[in-house]
């Protein structure tokens, strides 16, 4: 019997800044494997604004022909730079991040996805898990 989820739990495994452009605003490219989906990678990228938002901080998109995931997220500056500043350093074990979904995805009790009609989900939040010690 399927069930359904509302996180993805993300093991980061690399972190990347991106910058395109002279002018480029940058951009944290984080890649991490699937903790709570069997068998699959997550590309994360996360931008930085300088204004209020409400709703959806972003969306997750889910390649139906490979076991790979492309998001795009944005933050508060301060978030950002926060997030930028804990990450920076290698923390003990590896990052855990949380991306709730505002609509939930459908798993095999083995923990595959399944595949029908999945393409696209809004995430509505984003939490860490940074090992200090």
């Amino acid at each position: 019997m399927d069930e359904k989820i509302n996180v993805i739990q993300v093991s980061v495994q690399s972190a990347e800044i991106s910058l395109t452009g002279q002018d480029a605003v940058p951009n944290l490219v984080i890649h991490g494997g699937l903790m709570n989906i069997a068998r699959g990678n997550m590309v994360l990228t996360l931008k930085s604004r300088d204004y209020d938002h409400v709703g959806a901080i972003g969306a997750v998109e889910i390649e139906k022909s490979r076991p790979v995931m492309q998001a795009q997220a944005s933050l508060s500056v301060e978030q950002f730079n926060l997030i930028l500043n804990f990450i920076k350093h290698r923390p003990p074990r590896p990052v855990t991040m949380l991306l709730a979904l505002q609509d939930s995805l459908a798993v095999t009790s083995e923990g595959y996805l399944v595949a029908h009609s999945q393409n696209c989900r809004m995430i509505s939040d984003l939490s860490w898990i940074i090992p200090v010690l």
